[in-house]
């Protein structure tokens, strides 16, 4: 009996070895730059920014620069950063870990589980290759978070255009409804002044639905109106198997 406990002993120290040796312990803020990667001021302008889509979301970003993971997966230990210090909100799971180890030349971004229809593996893997790669080869660390966070913030948001939208892929949607509005007001107007024909036409300008202006449902920003979350520290985000990884 008393080799068996001994034994449990060495599993749990050994899985704690693995996953909990060089995790760094969890910071008051957003940014982690163990590396010396950053200067000061752009470790605040990152943290600045972070903390503010945090404040307008509920999404929490959490960027974190290491001299090395040693022999650990890339994987494996920006998930258990993620876990470990709970990035994104307990009832969400809307949280994101950009690691970059500098000694391994990795980069991995890993998604939690609420944010994942959002910021695909595929979409990651693009962010990595055409934003973290050419920047982070330049010595630009800032430039490329700076520049990736604002794409994964815009797409989560529903905000992001991609370069290849132009005017071939269609008319957007609420150029129509302006065109529409625009053709049939000036049909009404020119009945109006003609005297009117037909039932309906009461000189009173046209109905049109108050769904296309105002408050309608067309905002994906996920904004709450701010406020109600505690931006000391991360909210309890529990992470899946999403995300994509990269050397540079």
């Amino acid at each position: 009996m008393g080799n068996r406990v001994w034994l449990y002993i060495g599993l749990i120290l050994i899985n704690l070895q693995v996953f909990g040796q060089d995790i760094p312990a969890k910071p008051n803020g957003y940014v982690l730059d163990q590396a010396g990667l950053m200067k000061s001021d752009e470790v605040q302008q990152l943290e600045q920014k972070l903390r503010g889509y945090a404040d307008t979301t509920s999404t929490q970003f959490a960027i974190v620069l290491v001299p090395t993971i040693g022999n650990s997966d890339p994987y494996d230990y920006a998930i258990a950063i993620g876990k470990t210090w709970g990035v994104g909100q307990k009832d969400k799971n809307n949280g994101v870990v950009i690691l970059v180890s500098m000694n391994n030349r990795k980069i991995r971004i890993v998604t939690g589980r609420g944010i994942e229809d959002v910021l695909p593996d595929a979409t990651c893997k693009r962010i990595i290759n055409r934003i973290l790669k050419p920047y982070f080869k330049r010595g630009d660390y800032y430039g490329g978070l700076d520049v990736a966070t604002t794409e994964m913030m815009q797409r989560a948001s529903g905000q992001f255009q991609s370069e290849g939208s132009t005017d071939s892929e269609g008319i957007p949607v609420v150029v129509i409804i302006v065109l529409v509005f625009v053709v049939l007001t000036l049909i009404n107007a020119y009945r109006n002044r003609n005297g009117g024909s037909g039932p309906g036409s009461h000189g009173g300008g046209m109905f049109f639905p108050p769904v296309f202006f105002g408050g309608g449902g067309f905002d994906r920003g996920g904004s709450s109106g701010g406020g109600g979350f505690d931006f000391g520290g991360f909210g309890g985000g529990d992470f899946g198997g999403g995300g994509a990884g990269g050397d540079f």
